[in-house]
């Protein structure tokens, strides 16, 4: 019987193992790197989406304070002409103004602040995009101060109604609809309406809650005012953090 040797192949040398084995490692570590790169790329985009999208924010927040702060001197003005008109023997010389003054009080000059970025940054827990430190301090130091608005906002609305029902005690209703206008503003009367009550109590107690608004008047301009400010700072401060101009 024939016996038939068995070939034998020849055994690779140790380094062809080594290189084998580093040429995978590098395969795998380049696919590493690459994933990686990949969402670092992805994730720089999205901070730059964001940052973006914050800025238009806090430009439109600039815009809005802007005029708040000058419609709130305004007011500050009115309430001041209306304690001295209602503070004089007989305030329905002054009736033009008192009626007008007085309605345009009830329209308040309330801040609403653009935060469709900065609760899609604090929701989705995307804040640690924000790779610039000074930037993201910047961002949530004016969150802060947007949110302490709100507090007082409520105590303001709580003065209004009550100056409200002082309001429809002495003033003639069918005065206020005549001056009414068809985009929700009004005009002053063109005749010299007169007041309902006018007794020197009813004066006083009109005059208290004028105070009381004015109060909260003066707070929220210095508040805006503050707000304002801030709002300028973090504007600049992410322009200069990611270069744009």
């Amino acid at each position: 019987m024939d016996v038939h040797s068995h070939t034998h192949t020849k055994r690779k040398k140790w380094y062809h193992y080594f290189w084998e084995f580093l040429m995978l490692f590098l395969a795998v570590f380049c696919g590493f790197l690459a994933e990686n790169l990949r969402e670092h790329y992805v994730e720089h985009q999205r901070e730059k989406q964001y940052i973006n999208s914050f800025l238009e924010d806090v430009k439109a927040d600039i815009h809005q304070l802007d005029s708040l702060v000058l419609g709130r001197r305004e007011r500050k003005k009115m309430m001041d002409s209306l304690t001295f008109m209602f503070d004089t023997n007989d305030p329905d010389l002054y009736g033009k103004k008192i009626y007008y003054y007085s309605r345009l009080l009830t329209v308040s000059f309330l801040f609403f602040n653009n935060d469709r970025t900065i609760q899609q940054l604090k929701n989705g827990g995307n804040l640690r995009l924000i790779s610039k430190q000074e930037v993201s301090n910047a961002i949530m130091e004016y969150d802060q101060q947007v949110r302490w608005i709100e507090w007082v906002k409520q105590r303001e609305e709580g003065y209004l109604l009550e100056y409200v029902k002082r309001v429809e005690e002495i003033f003639d209703s069918k005065e206020f609809n005549k001056m009414a206008t068809g985009t929700f503003g009004f005009h002053m009367p063109e005749n010299n309406p007169r007041l309902l009550k006018k007794d020197k109590q009813t004066n006083q107690l009109f005059i208290n809650k004028i105070h009381f608004i004015n109060s909260a008047n003066s707070y929220m301009l210095m508040i805006y005012g503050d707000l304002l400010t801030k709002a300028k700072h973090t504007k600049e401060i992410i322009e200069n953090g990611y270069s744009i101009k």
